[in-house]
């Protein structure tokens, strides 16, 4: 595995971010990227891939929402672009960008990964959904989609889209299955509980 590229990619990933990331965005971040790029590296781990592989799987993690910056609908593509353009300046192999892009491409909703390190991708992007954090996370994507998109949710509208949405997922691997999978499904089903709670204190003032 190429170490000093992936750091390399990193201090660059993050150099931009920091110089061109609204602060608004709480949840499409620095901070984010290296949670999933974390994650990553402990799926692969359990899924028994090459080294060769997981510095594909990290790369394309790091570069996964760089496009953001940009673009908020197709950031994929966009991250695709900057992966590319970083990664042919260090000489990369055309083969592994190619694998690069298509394990980016795969995050976008809904996922649809065609491949082993596509679906590390995937379930590492999503890995939240599964953890102890998933109300903080949710709760800065909330104000980063208010914000982007100059909206504003109820408790009980963004409540019920979440749940919607984390019903509508699946893992892809057998670890985020077997890991993710369990703690997600609790917490879905406190997400549930918030939900009630918020429909009856609504129905209290009718």
């Amino acid at each position: 595995m190429n170490n000093s590229l992936i750091t390399k990619s990193e201090k660059y990933v993050e150099a931009v971010l920091s110089e061109r990331c609204p602060q608004n965005y709480r949840y499409h971040n620095f901070s984010h990227i290296k949670k999933v790029v974390d994650a990553a590296i402990i799926i692969s781990e359990n899924e028994n891939i090459n080294e060769n592989e997981k510095e594909i799987v990290i790369l394309a993690c790091l570069f996964h929402d760089i496009g953001y910056i940009d673009i908020c609908d197709g950031h994929e593509t966009q991250s695709c672009n900057y992966a590319r353009n970083f990664l042919k300046k260090e000489n990369y192999p055309e083969t592994k960008i190619q694998q690069i892009e298509s394990c980016i491409l795969a995050t976008k909703i809904p996922q649809q990964p065609k491949n082993k390190l596509e679906m590390i991708v995937c379930d590492a992007d999503l890995h939240h959904l599964g953890s102890d954090d998933y109300l903080e996370v949710g709760n800065n994507l909330r104000y980063e989609i208010e914000f982007s998109h100059k909206i504003n949710f109820t408790n009980e509208g963004w409540l019920e889209k979440t749940i919607k949405f984390n019903k509508s997922h699946s893992y892809f691997t057998d670890y985020a299955k077997r890991v993710y999978g369990i703690k997600k499904e609790l917490n879905v089903q406190n997400l549930e509980m918030l939900l009630s709670f918020e429909r009856g204190k609504n129905n209290s003032f009718l």
